[in-house]
């Protein structure tokens, strides 16, 4: 069988290492000309931990990851609102762990058979041939292929050429992401809650630390620091000084945060992946680890054998229930956090510890049956 994986994020590379260790050839196309260097930081949580071990990648990953052990939220004066340890709900399942975005991309990258992703390249369209699909590259290029694999982000312009006007809408959310000198401060997953804007700090190593902040994208201007820090000026420790701190020139990610409804991603030996199957908010921070678990189930349903348009439809019915709950938890924890300060603050101090195991225990079972 010959394998397509349009994009070298996290998906891509995932499902090309799970595709290899199951002795199943495939390509990686990349449209920008070389590996990432952009990004900050990513938290994954014991699902995601669980994927990369049946990757294989789960050692190499806790050897540059930080631990965490704690989630804390507060609201924007510092108050403790909940405060739980991550092991009661993921301790069988696997370990939670924070580290550069950089970091495990090239993990991933380096597990790959040399070769396996061409850079500068981009599957441009596909048309059926027989049994096979018969793909363009931006080069002129044409190859014959048993599966191709969408897997190039929130705006996959596989999703865009296979199944329709199916773009990516904003959820009125728009965030920056940095990586900031560890102040000592922040040994956990902590997030502050305000008037309908988050900030959050993670430790991704004993040197640095993670920033996260959101707001509505109608206050979000021109993204520039100075305005993060106009944003996010009356917020306490231990993070609002870290803000107040930053020099107007930091490097930033930014984003306007888009959602890709979970749905029926397959299609005459196509596929969809990670972000370009199922974006949403950053909120149950499962962006990695269901692109991760995606990438796992294709690859095992995929060398069982079998027809094609079977081994894609085990794969949706496995995967849409999954994804689907991450979405609506995401949707509601926002509508939460967005809401009233008053009524949020009162929730989480109530029932905080039961919402984090009820939101979070379904992904703690097995991906297949």
């Amino acid at each position: 069988m010959r394998v397509l994986i349009a994009g070298a994020g996290i998906a891509g590379l995932s499902a090309a290492r799970a595709l290899e260790i199951n002795g199943i050839d495939c390509e990686v196309v990349e449209k920008r000309e070389r590996p990432p260097t952009e990004g900050a930081g990513i938290f994954l949580l014991g699902n995601a931990a669980r994927a990369l071990g049946d990757l294989g990648l789960l050692d190499e990953v806790r050897s540059v990851a930080y631990p965490i052990a704690t989630q804390r939220i507060l609201s924007s004066t510092g108050s403790v609102l909940n405060h739980v340890r991550t092991a009661n709900v993921w301790r069988e399942c696997g370990p939670c762990l924070a580290l550069s975005r950089q970091s495990l991309t090239g993990i991933l990258q380096r597990s790959l058979i040399p070769g396996t992703v061409s850079y500068g390249l981009e599957a441009v369209s596909t048309a059926s041939r027989g049994k096979m699909r018969m793909v363009r590259f931006s080069d002129g290029q044409e190859k014959e292929y048993d599966l191709v694999v969408g897997a190039a982000g929130v705006n996959s312009p596989l999703r865009s050429a296979v199944f329709g006007s199916n773009a990516a809408r904003e959820i009125d959310i728009s965030c920056w992401r940095l990586v900031v000198p560890n102040n000592g401060e922040i040994d956990g997953w902590t997030a502050m809650l305000g008037n309908g804007r988050t900030l959050l700090g993670i430790p991704i190593s004993e040197a640095e630390t993670y920033i996260y902040a959101d707001c509505r994208s109608s206050e979000f201007g021109d993204g520039s620091v100075n305005t993060m820090k106009r944003l996010f000026s009356g917020f306490a420790g231990p993070l609002g000084p870290m803000v107040a701190a930053l020099d107007p020139a930091t490097a930033v990610h930014r984003a306007i945060l888009q959602e890709v409804p979970a749905k029926r991603w397959i299609a005459d030996r196509h596929v969809l992946i990670g972000d370009a199957a199922h974006a949403c908010s950053p909120s149950m921070a499962q962006g990695a680890g269901m692109a991760i678990e995606d990438a796992v189930v294709l690859a095992e349903l995929v060398s069982k054998g079998g027809p094609i348009d079977g081994i894609l439809e085990r794969f949706h019915e496995a995967r849409i229930g999954r994804v689907g709950w991450v979405q609506k938890k995401s949707r509601a924890r926002d509508k939460l956090r967005s809401g009233s300060s008053r009524i949020r603050n009162a929730v989480l101090r109530l029932f905080g510890d039961g919402l984090y195991r009820r939101t979070y225990e379904p992904l703690t079972r097995p991906l297949l049956p």
